[in-house]
């Protein structure tokens, strides 16, 4: 049994929830992207009334570590660690695409047909600008088939694994990558993962004693953080 504080900063999107196992007690969602460090204290300290649960009292604390934006893993990343490290309390840690595709399972079930052979994988997108995403390839039990990368999308990039799969595409990169592709075995859909799904995970890795470093854990950028030059004169 846990009580496991979720937090999810990675994305556009970000959300706090606490569980208790894999069952939200209370949630919070913001989508204004500039704003996650100024909305994730005050949304912890709602959700902490709302269920009426004392911070001290919670097991673990649980993050999206990345891929995702620079900013909001550094906001998550560092409000997780420094409450692990204030309550004495074991730090999870969560790749943000796994996160993603444990949010599209449901999903998945309405394109998987018993009746058939078909075999079906899980594509989660984070939009890295121009053609490039972060990106990565899971099994319906979330193995992973292809390990989370930056790619550059070309017509060809997943050509090897639509022969003999179906794949669905998801996730914010999605949307371009849906432009360019030509495959009947290419299906896209809309979803958009929380702090919940990030729970269910966390309480698995919690189970596991799969806790992080205090000391070591930092955010999983998965390519360098990209500034333009400035010319002074």
């Amino acid at each position: 049994m846990a009580l496991i504080l979720n937090i999810d900063t990675a994305t556009e999107n970000a959300s706090v929830c606490i569980c208790y196992n894999t069952e939200i007690l209370a949630i919070a969602h913001s989508s204004e992207q500039k704003n996650h460090a100024a909305f994730i204290q005050p949304a912890i300290q709602q959700i902490m009334c709302e269920a009426n649960v004392k911070l001290v009292n919670i097991d673990a604390v649980a993050v999206t570590g990345g891929p995702g934006s620079y900013t909001g893993l550094r906001v998550g990343l560092a409000t997780a660690k420094g409450i692990a490290y204030a309550l004495n309390k074991p730090l999870l840690i969560e790749n943000t695409l796994k996160v993603m595709a444990q949010a599209a399972l449901p999903t998945l079930k309405n394109y998987i047909q018993p009746t058939t052979n078909e075999k079906w994988v899980l594509c989660p997108m984070i939009d890295a600008r121009r053609m490039e995403v972060f990106t990565a390839v899971y099994y319906p039990n979330l193995i992973c088939l292809n390990e989370p990368n930056a790619l550059i999308l070309e017509e060809k990039s997943f050509n090897n694994l639509l022969k003999d799969y179906n794949i669905l595409f998801f996730g914010t990169g999605s949307t371009k990558w849906q432009n360019v592709i030509k495959n009947t075995h290419a299906q896209f859909a809309e979803i958009m993962q929380n702090a919940g799904h990030l729970g269910i995970l966390a309480y698995e890795k919690w189970q596991n004693k799969q806790w992080e470093n205090l000391a070591y854990a930092t955010p999983f950028y998965l390519k360098e953080f990209y500034h333009p030059k400035k010319n002074f004169k």
